[in-house]
């Protein structure tokens, strides 16, 4: 278990040290305009358009988007956007770490995915179209500080890496029942 938190541990920080040397214009491009991006088109049928387009329209208002989903609706936001951030860089790490992501979601939070906490989910794997506010995720560590604080809870019930995978696997079944339904 030590070694896996230290391994997330080190992805978290990699996924935060991403970007870092930009300066702050750039930081300040959040501002910038999407909504000339046909999201359908560009994401495929979708359980987030509504947010997706939301973000295209003003990529501002993501933080006040992201307040109005609960914590397991967020944590699985984050745990989509810290697989897709892995899947660039380290595309077998991060498919061997869908399980335990999820499952640790239904560990700390007690709800595993279901419609609202896919729709978090797919929002968090398609914010990837939207680069200031990918930057604005990982200069404030959002999903660092959500991912860290699940991990910390689960620390507590003393659950191993196993029974973290297990709950995983039943709920990743799930995530691709609503990814096939979608298309």
């Amino acid at each position: 278990m030590k070694k896996l938190f230290v391994l997330l541990s080190f992805l978290l920080f990699i996924l935060t040290a991403c970007g870092r040397d930009e300066d702050n214009a750039q930081q300040v491009a959040v501002e910038e305009d999407y909504s000339d991006i046909d999201i359908a088109e560009t994401v495929g049928p979708s359980a987030s358009l509504d947010l997706l387009q939301i973000i295209a329209k003003e990529p501002k208002h993501f933080r006040r988007e992201f307040k109005k989903l609960d914590n397991a609706q967020q944590y699985y936001f984050c745990a989509a956007f810290a697989m897709g951030a892995m899947s660039v860089s380290k595309p077998a790490t991060a498919s061997a770490m869908v399980n335990y992501f999820v499952g640790l979601g239904v560990a700390e939070y007690g709800r595993g995915i279901d419609a609202e906490t896919y729709k978090a989910f797919d929002f968090g794997k398609n914010i990837f179209h939207f680069e200031p506010v990918v930057n604005l995720i990982l200069h404030r560590r959002i999903c660092e500080d959500i991912i860290g604080r699940a991990s910390e809870g689960v620390k507590s019930k003393k659950l191993t890496t196993k029974n973290i995978n297990e709950l995983g696997k039943k709920e990743v079944r799930k995530i691709v029942d609503f990814i096939q339904k979608s298309n």
